[in-house]
């Protein structure tokens, strides 16, 4: 685990301060939390069927791709980064893996060659911010707009959906379970959760994360691979937004490209981020910001379910918690004017 220490470290003549950590005081997080259990004690009196055991397993299984996305987000964000090409990933690399099953390739070989695809999706997203040093909302961005039109109009000639056949073994086990209770998807989730705790905790490359985000000009003065590690974040994101395309369109049988176009998911996932307290400027926040924010936005989703609140009206209160999230977050951690001025969006 990386200590709040501030070090002041002479590379070349300049003076610079490095905070790394992730065991400051998580306000929003706090508070957020409290907020969920009080909404869940609220909607268990409320409504009919919220408070079962069933319904909590269709929770679990919807948010799964929810947090897999996050996990990807967060490590990204964490850098000072962002990814808008998040969603158009996970779509892509759904319809890559369809285009090969319906193309008569074994499940394991489909599989194999989505990931070097989107492996390589990520890496030219990482070289765009790290080496062409366009700004990461720019450079995602373009690659979102990119990926969709060139799958849209290039492999599906205009058309939104593209059929996964569920009768496809390797399909089949993407929807399946595991053991009574655990099925694979959440199963994913629970992996994804895991190697994104272990990457942020206990690895080289998480230390260099938290120092990027915290002072990325401090972290590249004193010679943290800073432009090689933006690969690995972006191949890391690419990865988690592969799953969870793989999950979604597994348990659907298809491929919507509408929900890059039309949907909200891209922003439920930076919801989910900086509800569980992890600023938009990056160098602090885990895996447990992830759960937390993922805890209120489930809950929150899944209750306007039951309410049959419709996608509109969802969609509006959604927007609503991301602006008030977005003001709390900067009230409750204040831009460090030593560390503001490299690495904005």
């Amino acid at each position: 685990m990386i200590s709040d220490e501030r070090r002041v470290i002479d590379v070349r003549g300049l003076r610079v301060r490095v905070t790394a950590g992730t065991n400051r005081t998580n306000m929003l997080g706090t508070v957020v939390l409290v907020a969920t259990v009080l909404l869940v004690l609220v909607f268990a009196a409320t409504i009919d069927g919220f408070a079962t055991l069933g319904n909590l397993r269709v929770v679990l299984s919807n948010s799964a791709s929810l947090v897999i996305l996050s996990c990807g987000m967060a490590v990204v964000i964490i850098s000072r980064g962002l990814d808008l090409s998040l969603i158009a990933q996970m779509v892509a690399g759904a319809a890559t893996f369809s285009i090969l099953i319906n193309a008569g390739l074994s499940g394991p070989g489909a599989l194999a060659l989505t990931v070097f695809v989107m492996a390589l999706v990520g890496l030219v997203n990482g070289w765009l911010t790290a080496y062409a040093e366009i700004p990461a909302m720019l450079a995602t961005l373009a690659s979102a707009m990119l990926i969709t039109g060139f799958f849209r109009f290039g492999i599906l000639r205009g058309e939104y959906l593209l059929l996964l056949p569920k009768s496809n073994p390797a399909v089949a086990f993407l929807s399946a379970s595991v053991l009574p209770g655990l099925t694979v998807p959440v199963m994913l989730m629970a992996m994804t959760l895991a190697t994104t705790w272990l990457l942020l905790r206990y690895s080289i490359p998480g230390r260099t994360i938290y120092a990027m985000g915290d002072n990325f000009q401090a972290a590249r003065l004193t010679g943290l691979p800073v432009r090689t590690t933006t690969l690995m974040i972006y191949v890391f994101a690419a990865l988690t937004a592969l799953i969870a395309g793989l999950v979604v369109a597994s348990a659907s049988g298809t491929v919507d490209f509408r929900t890059v176009t039309n949907g909200s998911l891209l922003f439920e996932v930076i919801l989910v981020v900086v509800l569980g307290g992890i600023p938009l400027r990056g160098g602090r926040g885990g895996v447990s910001s992830i759960l937390i924010g993922v805890a209120l936005i489930a809950v929150l989703r899944n209750a306007m379910t039951l309410l049959d609140f419709s996608t509109q009206t969802q969609d509006v209160l959604k927007g609503l918690v991301l602006i008030t999230a977005i003001v709390a977050d900067r009230y409750l951690n204040p831009r460090d004017r030593e560390t503001d001025t490299v690495g904005d969006l």
